[in-house]
């Protein structure tokens, strides 16, 4: 059975939208954060989460969980899935280990060429990190 004109049109425009969401990765506008009382990073990058527990600023983990779960559901879920479970177009994130905090910091500030934003013009490392310790509070994947 032959498809109609309409239908084939309609089609058509289905798929061209989709190859526009597959294009349009990273393009997220960047969504502001208010990091509250998180004692203050400085613009010296750091190499490791501080707000891990047993880590520098540990005693603000559960703020920053917090803090990181909103700016996290403004900022990254629409690549990166909602509580970070990837669809697998994207790293899931919840994979990362503590020793990948370079990695993970390094992407954040300076994006890739394969799609994600930087965003250390849009967010302070307050927000970077907060981010990480939320991503860090949520179950890995099976």
């Amino acid at each position: 059975m032959a498809m109609s004109f309409s239908l084939k049109a309609i089609v058509a425009s289905a798929m061209l939208g989709l190859a526009g969401f597959a294009i349009a990765h990273g393009n997220v506008t960047p969504q502001e954060v208010d990091t509250g009382n998180l004692p203050e990073l400085g613009d010296d990058v750091r190499a490791e989460n501080p707000f891990r527990e047993g880590n520098e600023f540990g005693e603000f983990n559960a703020q920053a969980i917090k803090i990181g779960e909103s700016a996290y559901a403004g900022n990254c879920a629409a690549c990166h899935g909602i509580r970070a479970m990837s669809g697998g177009l994207t790293p899931d994130l919840r994979e990362l280990t503590e020793w990948d905090d370079e990695y993970y910091i390094g992407r954040v500030m300076n994006g890739t060429d394969r799609g994600m934003p930087s965003w250390k013009k849009s967010m302070d490392q307050n927000a970077m990190w907060a981010i990480r310790t939320y991503v860090e509070s949520l179950p890995k994947p099976e």
